[in-house]
């Protein structure tokens, strides 16, 4: 009996161990945990001056020849060098170089099928060194250069789909997507999960298209039904800190690090606790998203999604968005900004989706998710800088830039006295300027790039 009781002991011993090691928001293993389960309910309004010295306004040119119009999907990707922006947009397929200042340079490529061309864009990625932008299109890569000359455009890898139970089995592939540029000639790419036992789900590439390298797939499980073009087996849009890049797949917790040497190591891990994605979950894709688009999944999960808000990183933190869906019965979240149903929408349904953001602090370990603005329930940081709209990163420079995109209309509608007067502002001559600004914007201008400067 007294060895009877003496293990139960140690075995409640070793659980105790594991049960705090699992949910320690300190490094696992050199893994740094983002715990976002066990801050769920503990919510906070972090100003914008916590991280940022000052903030730089840049409104961009309009004109018939480059127009970013909120209504026609507005933009999708934003990347700022030095001397240029690259803006692009998925809906109407469009992506203009505008110059440090604001001024329209040009468009880069059209909409179309050939080599110059592109029918939809995946992504935007940039060589400083060489002075490249490269889009990643439905089918192939294209190089330009910052001034929109088309330079080459080679074909993404493929592997062939195989779907014994799809009528159609011998017309489906599965490109590379998600390409990015890496260093040198090489270039990181994804390959959806569409079976569940792919071999790999990231490889280098060369300037060729060849493989050159490619990394395991470690989550393998068996798929009951193939959903061509599942959303829930996507990777998020690559992001780069200095010579490192950093991606992740939609439904695993882990965010794997690129570096010069070209290991593919884990660097932060998501704790979801119970409300991952499961094997389960991922087996049967109508787990997830329901065949018949008026229903909507009553699945319990957290997920970092890959799309709206990007996934942004810098030396020191990692900004990010989680949604919480079917959980309003289990945890309170931050009220927020309800915008009306799209125009000419009919008969739209909401999921009960709790859609917000979290900060990451590299070098004290802790996991902050934020509460909305107290005003507008927007989300972002509060701006307590000038008094502007919430900011929140959606590119970091390597000038050691954070990058936001204000819509024009947004601004002239929210930025008032009355809500200027409920806003803290701690530097009276910015908050001037701002106000300048707003008197020569106009509502259907195109956006205007907010440029902040990260403390050292």
């Amino acid at each position: 009996m007294c060895a009877f009781f003496k293990t139960i002991l140690i075995l409640m011993f070793f659980c105790l161990l594991y049960g705090c090691r699992h949910n320690s928001n300190v490094k696992t293993d050199s893994i740094a945990v983002i715990d976002i389960v066990r801050n769920l309910g503990k919510y906070k309004a972090i100003p914008l001056s916590d991280f940022v010295n000052e903030l730089e306004y840049i409104p961009l040119e309009i004109g018939d020849d480059c127009l970013i119009s909120e209504w026609d999907g507005g933009f999708s990707h934003i990347i700022v060098t030095s001397s240029h922006i690259f803006i692009a947009g998925n809906k109407y397929k469009f992506c203009y170089a505008f110059g440090r200042d604001g001024r329209f340079i040009c468009k880069i490529g059209n909409f179309g099928q050939g080599p110059e061309e592109y029918q939809y864009i995946h992504g935007l990625s940039i060589d400083e060194n060489k002075q490249s932008l490269y889009i990643n299109a439905l089918y192939s890569l294209i190089e330009y250069s910052y001034n929109g000359a088309f330079r080459r455009s080679f074909k993404m890898p493929q592997t062939q789909l195989q779907l014994q139970d799809h009528p159609s089995a011998s017309e489906y592939t599965n490109r590379m997507n998600n390409v990015f540029f890496a260093h040198d000639n090489l270039f990181i790419g994804h390959t959806l999960n569409f079976m569940g036992n792919e071999k790999y789900n990231f490889q280098l590439i060369n300037d060729s298209a060849q493989v050159v390298k490619s990394f395991r797939n470690y989550v393998q499980f068996n798929r009951t039904r193939v959903t061509i073009g599942n959303p829930n087996e996507v990777a998020m849009r690559p992001y780069r800190v200095s010579e490192n890049i950093y991606v992740k797949e939609m439904p695993n917790d882990t965010v794997f690090c690129l570096n010069t040497q070209n290991e593919l190591i884990p660097k932060f891990v998501f704790n979801l606790g119970q409300y991952a994605y499961s094997i389960k979950d991922r087996e049967d894709p109508g787990m997830i998203n329901p065949p018949q688009p008026p229903k909507v999944s009553q699945l319990k999960v957290i997920f970092v999604p890959y799309f709206p808000i990007p996934m942004v990183g810098s030396p020191n933190y990692v900004f990010f968005s989680y949604e919480a869906r079917n959980l309003s019965g289990n945890y309170s979240f931050p009220e927020k900004y309800n915008p009306p149903p799209p125009v000419g929408v009919q008969n739209f349904i909401e999921s009960d989706s709790k859609s917000h953001l979290g900060i990451y602090d590299i070098i004290n370990q802790r996991t902050q998710l934020l509460d909305t603005d107290p005003v507008l329930r927007r989300r972002g940081l509060i701006n307590d800088l000038d008094g502007g709209l919430p900011f929140w990163p959606k590119y970091y420079s390597s000038a050691n830039e954070l990058v936001d995109v204000w819509q024009a209309n947004e601004m002239k509608e929210y930025l008032t006295d009355t809500y200027f007067t409920a806003h803290e502002i701690k530097d009276p001559q910015a908050h001037q300027k701002l106000k300048e600004l707003l008197k020569h914007l106009d509502e259907e201008d195109n956006p205007v790039i907010v440029i902040a400067t990260l403390k050292k």
